[in-house]
């Protein structure tokens, strides 16, 4: 038999049910724009009658038994990964395109203009080779080119050096989040196991997610830890880079960046490694930790990416053989060419012998005396360090014009030179001005793809973003939908309790009149 109170019980737990969904439903409208949150709806069943052996069929009205929040793991995973490669493409789009502001672009750049300017210089001192004035122009525009070289290595070098410190800094942010994610899954274990709602702590754990998938190929896996006091399933998120654990429940393994003394090319450099065991860490194929490494230590060669360290080079590679094509009329190759070199020049004074470029200002003496033969000599040069000969700076007669001695109006060392800075069998891929060229355009195709890339990225990121909010996002039409449903429900209940508080009163005044 149902008791007799009973009506005023399932009343009483419609009116709780309908408040919980109007709490709800408030909750999740006061959240409409907050970054992160996952829309929750109530978890509402039927409650069956009193006693299994009753002879009522009647329920006993609604109970709620949970609050979920509505969210998809496998979208939150393919956002994570998409994620991690947008991280990397930007990286690389937006320090390319830094690398092509050093070299500009093959139809107006002024490497372009510096060199034109020195061929010139020459033309007219094959014109007067006896022109004091237009050896000073010779010797200003061959400075111009230096410096120009100069100027672009150590723009490159500083911003390696940027580059190596967005390393840094993004190890340390690594760190920080993982550390947070942990932290978080240990208090959503605590609170699910006490049966408390844990929605808002998941939702600041996945926006820490989010943001560590930009920096690194990370691989989120939801695991199985328990069972909670009233039954419930309690899982726990283990992310890993690379196979190698960074977050386990509510342990977080740490990176550690350490200085690199090993001689090499990444000398001075951060490496990174497991701070517990230091064993080299490996950021995967993604994230912007690998983009920074790829761009940093890229030298394009045995399938390596090309980053700045691969520019570097085809700038040493330019300086140290348009160095010794001018200097002794040999190319890279090790070939004579068909002209003759400043050194077997001789200059207005009747000297010979003078090297017009060497580095570091040395005197032509002292750079032949820097290596055993021409070609280590010449290894010596470098983008950054270029400079005409000491013996050139010092007295402009020492720039060589003429082919033979005594001879002041004698040109035809100068138009061998002009010829040389010319000529198209100097570099495998032809003049000067060719070589730079090609690499303007090697790095004009990457920096182009790596945009294209990064805005094909954004676009499939966001995508997959807006398909997430699609299920997890708050609809201010759906909810003002069921703000009118609860209140509807809870006048319902209400008015239910008033027409059992009526039959109650009615049947106790009966009760009392017999």
């Amino acid at each position: 038999m149902s008791s007799t109170f009973m009506g005023l019980s399932i009343a009483n737990r419609g009116l709780a049910a309908s408040q919980a969904g109007l709490a709800v439903t408030s909750n999740n409208m006061s959240n409409v724009n907050t970054t992160g949150y996952s829309r929750q709806v109530v978890n509402q069943t039927a409650v069956g009658p009193a006693a299994v052996y009753s002879s009522s069929y009647v329920g006993s009205g609604a109970s709620v038994e949970s609050v979920d929040r509505v969210r998809s793991f496998r979208l939150d995973q393919k956002y994570w990964q998409e994620n991690s490669s947008l991280g990397a493409w930007e990286a690389k789009s937006t320090y390319l395109e830094e690398v092509e502001t050093i070299f500009g672009s093959t139809t107006d750049n002024s490497f372009s203009t510096t060199m034109d300017e020195f061929y010139s210089a020459l033309e007219d001192l094959s014109t007067d080779p006896s022109s004091t004035s237009a050896r000073s122009v010779v010797l200003e525009t061959g400075n111009a080119v230096c410096a120009y070289l100069n100027d672009a290595s150590e723009r490159l070098t500083q911003l390696r050096n940027d580059i190596n410190s967005d390393v840094n800094t993004t190890v340390t942010q690594i760190n920080s989040y993982s550390q947070q994610i942990a932290a978080l899954n240990q208090q959503i274990t605590t609170a699910s196991s006490s049966g408390a709602s844990t929605n808002e702590l998941e939702d600041a754990r996945d926006a820490l997610i989010d943001k560590l998938s930009a920096l690194a190929d990370i691989d989120v896996t939801q695991n199985d830890i328990g069972t909670s006091a009233d039954g419930k399933t309690l899982t726990s998120l283990t992310i890993t880079i690379n196979g190698a654990t960074l977050v386990s429940g509510n342990n977080a393994k740490q990176l550690e960046c350490y200085t690199i003394t090993d001689g090499s090319s990444q000398d001075g450099l951060y490496g990174i490694r497991w701070a517990d065991t230091g064993k080299a860490f490996e950021p995967g194929d993604t994230g912007a930790l690998k983009a920074y490494l790829d761009l940093r230590d890229g030298t394009g060669t045995d399938s390596e990416s090309k980053g700045i360290p691969y520019y570097t080079s085809q700038l040493n590679e330019f300086a140290q053989t348009f160095a010794k094509a001018f200097n002794e009329g040999i190319y890279k190759d090790g070939t004579t060419s068909d002209y003759t070199g400043h050194a077997s020049g001789v200059g207005l004074d009747d000297s010979t012998g003078i090297r017009f470029f060497s580095y570091d200002g040395l005197s032509s003496e002292e750079l032949m005396a820097s290596g055993t033969d021409t070609d280590e000599v010449y290894k010596n040069i470098t983008a950054a360090n270029i400079s005409l000969s000491k013996d050139v700076q010092d007295d402009v007669d020492k720039i060589a014009a003429a082919s033979s001695s005594g001879e002041a109006g004698n040109n035809e060392v100068a138009d061998d030179l002009i010829s040389i800075c010319k000529d198209t069998k100097m570099f495998s891929n032809g003049s000067p001005e060719d070589f730079y060229n090609s690499i303007i355009s090697t790095l004009g195709t990457a920096s182009s793809y790596a945009q294209r890339q990064y805005n094909l990225q954004t676009s499939i990121t966001g995508y997959i973003d807006n398909s997430r909010s699609s299920v997890s996002g708050v609809s201010t039409d759906e909810e003002t939908v069921n703000l009118t449903k609860y209140q509807s429900a809870y006048a319902a209940s209400a008015q239910v309790i008033t027409v059992w508080d009526e039959i109650y009163k009615t049947t106790i005044n009966m009760v009392s009149s017999d």
